[in-house]
C-alpha cells in the first residue's frame, strides 16, 4: 500500500451523498471552491441519483463516479433519514429504514470506496450528529444510527491506516430544512423550534451549513493531515467533552 500522506495533486475527486440538502449543497460548494471535482449524489434526479437504503446502490454509485472521473480521493456520506416517535410507538419498519439508510448505507459506501481510496491515499469524513453522542428523546433510531457512525469511523480509521484517514463530524443543530421534522414532532412553528435550539447553545445560535462544511474542509486539507479516528463536534458549546 502507498504510504504517501502529503497534499493530493490537482484533480482530486470527492463523492458527497445527500447533496440535495442544505448541508450537502454547502459541502459541494465548499469543496468545489477549493478545486475538488465533486460528484454530488442525491436521493433522486441527476447523474448520481442514489437511494442509500437500497442495498445494491452503493457499489453502483462508486463505480459510476470512478468511471466518470477516473479516481476517488474523498468520500463524505452525508445522506440521512430521520423520524421521531416515542420508542413504544416507533414502527419497527421505520427504525430499520433509518438505521439502514444512515448507518448501513454509509458502511456499504465505505466498503465500495475503500479500494479506490487506498489507491489514492484518500480520506473518509462521515457526518454523524450531536445526538449520536448524547442521544435524544423520541429519536432512538436516528441517534443510534449516528452513534454507529462514530464506532464505524474508529474501526475503519485503524483498519485503513496509514493510507486512508477516516474521521467523523458530529454537528449540533444546523439551520437546514430538516429542522421541520423536529418542529413537527414538538408541535411548534419552525421559527420557535430554531429559537429554542439557539437558546440552548452557549454561543446563542444554531450553526449554518457553511460552518459545518468548513469543518469537513479542514479535515481533508493539509492542516488536518494528522487527524484520523477523531470526532469533531461543531455545536456552539451544547456538548463539551
Amino acid at each position: 500500500m502507498s504510504t504517501s500522506r502529503g497534499p493530493r495533486p490537482a484533480g482530486r475527486v470527492a463523492l458527497v451523498t445527500g447533496a440535495g440538502g442544505g448541508l450537502g449543497r454547502a459541502l459541494v460548494a465548499a469543496l468545489e471552491a477549493e478545486g475538488w471535482m465533486v460528484a454530488g449524489a442525491t436521493h433522486r434526479g441527476g447523474d448520481f441519483a442514489a437511494d442509500l437504503a437500497d442495498r445494491a446502490v452503493a457499489e453502483r454509485l462508486v463505480e459510476r463516479v470512478v468511471a466518470r472521473f477516473g479516481r476517488l480521493d474523498l468520500l463524505v456520506p452525508n445522506h440521512a433519514a430521520m423520524g421521531m416517535a416515542p420508542v413504544d410507538a416507533h414502527p419497527v419498519e421505520d427504525w430499520w429504514r433509518i438505521v439502514d439508510t444512515n448507518l448501513s448505507g454509509s458502511f456499504r459506501l465505505a466498503r465500495a470506496a475503500a479500494p479506490h481510496l487506498l489507491a489514492a491515499a484518500g480520506s473518509i469524513v462521515f457526518i454523524s450528529s450531536e445526538w449520536g453522542v448524547t442521544g435524544w428523546p423520541n429519536a432512538s433510531a436516528y441517534a443510534a444510527s449516528k452513534a454507529g457512525l462514530i464506532g464505524l469511523t474508529k474501526a475503519l480509521a485503524r483498519e485503513l491506516a496509514p493510507d486512508v484517514r477516516v474521521n467523523v463530524v458530529a454537528p449540533g443543530v444546523i439551520d437546514t430544512p430538516q429542522l421541520q421534522v423536529d418542529a413537527d414532532a414538538a408541535g411548534l412553528p419552525l421559527d420557535e423550534m430554531k429559537r429554542r435550539y439557539a437558546a440552548a447553545a452557549p454561543l446563542g445560535r444554531i450553526a449554518t451549513p457553511d460552518e459545518i462544511a468548513a469543518t469537513v474542509l479542514c479535515l481533508v486539507s493539509p492542516a488536518g493531515a494528522y487527524y484520523t479516528g477523531q470526532v469533531l463536534q461543531p455545536n456552539g458549546g451544547t456538548t463539551m467533552v
